[in-house]
């Protein structure tokens, strides 16, 4: 087109894409159609065509992405086993006496929970079936219950294994043992924060959580076993990952045949329900296919406009503080999470904001290589607050959907306080990128 650069081209197909995707189209077929139709100018239809081919047959065949199916089989078939529920009364039973102490109970829960099924959305509506009318009966606030529940669920994209720490793996070609094993401690802290959170509330005031009876320690010790076959799980496959027993995909799929077998001991084999799993499995699988292809497509067009390069300069030559630049990236992940759902937010900033981390990696006092790791947890964790962010919080409305009588209203205002203990670690990752790269460096 006379008269329009490349970058002016790139500048353009990214604003339509979020037009696009603001109409309600699905992110996907968004990247893909804008990113087919910026090649088309610039390359021809012939180029064009031949870029999706290569594209999309380099996204199917490649290997990395078979983790994908295997982690959420092993989400699925622990929820089928009823694990969440074993979570939950072995959490309560320990520290369920306490002023809080189901709520706290709820959040150790979803973080165990979390650690084997990787998503945030299904750890959410699990655990919300679970644990809530347990709260209600003990007469917990309805808010605090409910926020706290939807609050939790974050926690299933953080800890490993994570189907969006899989995602910007793909995008970024960051090692995925790596973003797993700095996951873990932030993950860890979240959880801590949570209960310390909790914990403080409840004690200035009583009403919100009042203490429940005391067991035994004979039967909260018989209670808490339930938890054994989920720390099982997760030490044989993340532990098997950080030494080196597994790639990640055999990992996942040890995982996935690890809780089958514990659903059949558990709640022995029912053909309908394996096949409720796979077709589920195939088609939450065939939905992050299509996610990532339009992304590598979009990605590829964006690039080859040289945008997200320019887009690292300006910045640079506007000599603003990396540190600066680093809480800019944390606050627009902030108020995209009012509008945007998760993954729509991991690809839209990625391709252009990935560059950009690279560039400044010196100014935070970490090489390239840190830095895609520190900014792949970041990103995460924003986009965790993005989860539970009005207007949209779509953990927030997975909860009122799940929960018989759940107002969205009581739901946000559930969610103050964590979202508080959310924004402060933001901070603290930003201001110490230790917390997510001592252990990567460990290993």
């Amino acid at each position: 087109m006379s008269g329009v650069t490349d970058l002016d081209l790139g500048l353009l197909g990214f604003l339509t894409m979020i037009a696009i995707i603001l109409l309600g189209v699905p992110i996907g077929i968004a990247m893909a159609v804008v990113g087919f139709a910026g090649l088309a100018v610039m390359l021809g239809g012939d180029g064009a065509m031949n870029a999706l081919a290569i594209v999309s047959s380099g996204e199917v065949a490649n290997y990395n992405l078979s983790v994908i199916p295997f982690f959420v089989l092993m989400g699925l078939f622990s929820a089928r086993a009823g694990l969440s529920r074993q979570l939950f009364d072995a959490a309560s039973a320990l520290i369920g006496h306490l002023r809080g102490g189901l709520v706290m109970a709820t959040v150790s829960a979803c973080a165990l929970f979390g650690a084997i099924c990787g998503s945030s959305l299904a750890t959410a509506a699990t655990m919300a079936k679970v644990a809530v009318p347990e709260m209600r009966r003990h007469r917990y606030s309805d808010s605090l219950a409910l926020g706290s529940v939807a609050a939790g669920g974050t926690l299933g994209i953080l800890i490993p294994p994570s189907i969006m720490l899989v995602i910007y793996a793909l995008i970024t070609e960051t090692p995925l043992v790596d973003l797993f094993a700095a996951a873990l401690i932030p993950g860890i802290l979240q959880t801590v924060m949570y209960v310390i959170g909790i914990g403080v509330l409840c004690r200035l005031r009583p009403d919100l959580g009042p203490a429940s009876t005391r067991q035994s320690w004979r039967a909260a010790g018989r209670t808490s076993l339930a938890a054994a076959p989920v720390i099982l799980i997760f030490t044989m496959v993340i532990g098997g990952l950080y030494i080196g027993v597994f790639t990640p995909t055999e990992g996942a799929a040890t995982g996935a045949v690890a809780t089958f077998l514990y659903k059949m001991h558990a709640v022995g084999f029912n053909w309908a329900s394996v096949r409720g799993v796979l077709v589920e499995t195939a088609g939450t699988v065939a939905m992050v296919f299509m996610i990532v292809m339009g992304a590598a497509l979009f990605t590829y067009f964006i690039s080859f406009t040289g945008l997200p390069r320019e887009f690292a300069g300006m910045i640079r030559d506007l000599a603003i503080p990396p540190l600066a630049i680093a809480f800019g990236i944390v606050a627009l992940y902030v108020i995209l999470g009012c509008v945007m759902d998760s993954i729509g937010m991991l690809l839209l900033t990625v391709p252009v904001l990935f560059p950009l981390i690279r560039d400044i990696s010196g100014g935070l006092g970490m090489t390239p290589a840190e830095a895609a790791l520190w900014y792949g947890i970041v990103a995460v964790v924003a986009i965790e607050v993005g989860l539970i962010t009005p207007p949209i919080g779509l953990n927030v409305f997975i909860i009122k959907g799940a929960v018989e009588r759940a107002e969205l209203s009581a739901v946000f205002r559930g969610i103050a306080p964590f979202l508080a203990t959310d924004l402060l670690r933001l901070v603290l990752l930003v201001l110490f990128p230790v917390i997510a790269l001592w252990l990567p460096g460990m290993l």
